[in-house]
């Protein structure tokens, strides 16, 4: 294995769970508008409380952004399919 091939390897290996989180993301987000509401949030994760939701809207909005889904499944306020 050549040097570029480790480093594309392992650039990949750190990217996984950013698309991972992506694909998540798009899939929670039903109506395609780029937030998760709490109505999309609970039909999509139906195992995560209303408590989480909130606590992951860090600027209380009442929708999700995908940033603001990342860092809650980053910091495990939301589940994630990575376990």
């Amino acid at each position: 294995m050549t040097k570029t091939t480790l480093a594309t390897g392992f650039a990949l290996t750190l990217a996984l769970p950013s698309i991972a989180q992506a694909a998540e993301f798009t899939s929670a987000d039903a109506n395609g508008d780029g937030y998760v509401t709490m109505s999309e949030f609970q039909k999509a994760m139906p195992e995560a409380t209303a408590d989480a939701f909130m606590e992951a809207d860090a600027n209380a909005d009442g929708a999700l952004s995908e940033e603001e889904f990342a860092a809650a499944q980053d910091a495990g306020v939301l589940p994630s399919s990575e376990g």
